[in-house]
Order: C-alpha cells, then structure tokens, then sequence
C-alpha cells in the first residue's frame, strides 16, 4: 500500500472515531466533512495529477467524477445535515467514551489499522489491502448510529458508513456514480426533512422523547 493511501486512511479513521464520540451534533458534522475530504483527497488528487499531465478527455472525465464525488460528500451532504441543526437544535450527549479516553482510543486504533493494514498488505490482493481501515471505519460509524439518539448524528453516523467503502467502490462504473450520489443525497434530505417535521411537532429531536409523548 503506497505511503499517501496509508495516511489518507489513517486520517479518515481519526476523524470518523472522534466523531461517532464527539459531544455535539455541529462537531459531529464536522468531523463527517473531514473524514469524507481525507478518505478521497489521494484519489482525487491523482486524478488531477493525470489530467495535468495526461490532457486529454479520458482523464477529464476521471477528474471530473473524483471531484463531484469528494464535493458531494465532504461538502453538500455535511451541509444538508448541517441545516437540519440550523432549524432545529445541536443536541449535545455525552459520548459512551470521554475525554482524553476518546483522544487515546483514536490515536491506538489509528496506530493499530496502520500496523495490520502494513502486515496485511504482503499476503492480501492489492483491491483487498485496505480492508482493516474499512472495518474499523464501519464499525466506528456504527457506534454513532446506535448509541446516540440524535437523528442528525445518526444520519451522520449514516454517512461516515458509507464513506468507509470508499476505498473498496473506488473503481466503481462511473454510470454508477450520478445514481449513487443522487441516492445519497436524497436519503440526506429526507432524513434532515423528516427530523425537522419531527421537531416541530414534539420540540425536539431526541427520538426517547419522540416516544415519551406519544406514550
């Protein structure tokens, strides 16, 4: 696994640890963004490196796909969700680890993916190698969705997910992209819709006290 690759994954597990345990939900879009940027910033970088290059229409189109790919994932979802707390309210929840707990669980399971993901490298095919990333990334992800009861981070939670796959779905079809990227956003937005709907009917967005009303 080439050095950059290594540290772009290793930045992107950082981020999404820090934000399945961040405190607010603003923080927790925050760290979405950051994780999306740096989980796709290598290829997109090379893919600009190929059109300055290469000049020519094949490496445009590559370039072209990278760019509204890392866009939409580190900007436009991250800001649709962001909205969402405008019109309703940035929850804060303890998170289930705290402190310099937190801050110490990212660096060891950072430390740790780069020592399995060198080791598996060697004995793993090339289109598998950055598997342990992705798994710590996913499960990371699917802390945030289960132990929180902020929509909005869970919707966040959603998204760091599907970002975990990126480095597997890298060589996707592009006729594949627009219709991923469309679906992704549209899940975003009725997400944020339905949450805000939802605070306007109880006054918050604690789906336990969703419940508690209705009871």
């Amino acid at each position: 696994m080439e050095i950059s690759v290594l540290a772009s994954l290793a930045i992107s597990l950082f981020f999404t640890v820090l934000g399945s345990l961040s405190q607010t939900s603003k923080r927790t879009v925050i760290f979405l963004a950051l994780q999306a940027a740096s989980i796709g910033f290598v290829e997109f970088m090379y893919c600009l490196i190929n059109l300055v290059i290469g000049l020519h229409m094949e490496a445009l189109i590559d370039f072209l796909a990278a760019f509204i790919e890392w866009f939409t994932c580190a900007v436009v979802i991250p800001l649709i969700i962001y909205w969402g707390i405008m019109k309703t309210e940035d929850i804060s929840e303890q998170p289930i680890v705290g402190g310099g707990r937190l801050i110490a669980l990212s660096v060891v399971l950072t430390i740790l993916c780069l020592i399995v993901g060198d080791l598996s490298s060697s004995v793993m095919p090339k289109n598998l190698e950055t598997s342990p990333f992705v798994v710590f990334m996913f499960a990371s992800s699917c802390i945030l969705m289960a132990y929180r009861r902020d929509p909005l981070k869970i919707l966040a939670g959603l998204n760091m997910a599907e970002n975990a796959f990126y480095p597997l779905l890298a060589e996707s079809p592009l006729n594949l992209i627009p219709f991923m990227l469309a679906l992704m956003v549209f899940v975003n937005i009725v997400g944020v819709f339905i949450t805000i709907e939802a605070y306007r009917e109880y006054g918050t967005t604690l789906i336990s006290k969703w419940r508690w009303i209705e009871q």
